[in-house]
């Protein structure tokens, strides 16, 4: 399993996941083995995760002092979270040893909560070497910005339907998967959105 591949297996399998505001599920760790600090969150697993989902309502949120603009649902289900997550991961980076890899990742629904907390940070001067997510779904208004980080990957597969259910809106940086887009394959995209460990991250890996 390379390591794009095990990252999101990290996402997909992890159990001890905190629940807050509404239902959002995120966890912040240090892995002393693998020396790095890492903030998750997981996919959407419930009815009030999908509806926030498709509240496709251009939202505005404030992150930092700074204005940002996403979806009614993003902004509502970021917020509950009283900047729990955040708080925590910026607490770890703190008391780890200062040479450990800081990382934000998400997945599915996760992946908008991943961003959002991620330019929170950049917000507010606080640097995180690495954003990753998989599923990717869009939330930003604002097609000009990205994300701070020196790595940044939004994993998209074709076939994988869930990454184009917000319209109008743009990811940080669009990182195609999986094999090429097939009629006859999305009615497969619920394979296509839950086996990113299967998936080629060659041409990404370096970059």
């Amino acid at each position: 399993m390379t390591g794009e591949q095990k990252k999101f297996y990290d996402i997909k399998t992890a159990s001890d996941y905190e629940t807050i505001g509404d239902d959002i599920d995120y966890m912040a760790y240090v892995d002393y083995e693998r020396r790095e600090v890492v903030l998750l969150f997981e996919e959407s697993d419930s009815k009030e995760d999908w509806i926030n989902n498709f509240l496709f309502i251009p939202w505005p949120i404030k992150l930092g002092g700074e204005i940002a603009w996403t979806t009614l649902g993003y902004a509502r289900a970021y917020k509950s979270t009283k900047n729990k997550p955040v708080i925590k991961f910026m607490d770890l980076v703190l008391d780890a040893p200062a040479d450990f890899h800081t990382a934000v990742r998400g997945w599915s629904f996760g992946s908008a909560m991943a961003k959002i907390a991620a330019r929170h940070l950049d917000n507010m001067g606080y640097w995180y070497e690495e954003l990753t997510t998989y599923g990717d779904v869009k939330c930003w208004l604002n097609p000009f910005y990205k994300s701070k980080a020196k790595v940044v990957h939004n994993y998209v597969a074709s076939n994988d339907l869930v990454t184009i259910c917000v319209p109008f809106f743009h990811r940080d940086r669009k990182c195609k998967v999986g094999p090429r887009f097939s009629l006859r394959d999305i009615f497969k995209s619920e394979y296509y959105h839950n086996h990113y460990e299967d998936y080629d991250y060659t041409i990404w890996e370096d970059l």
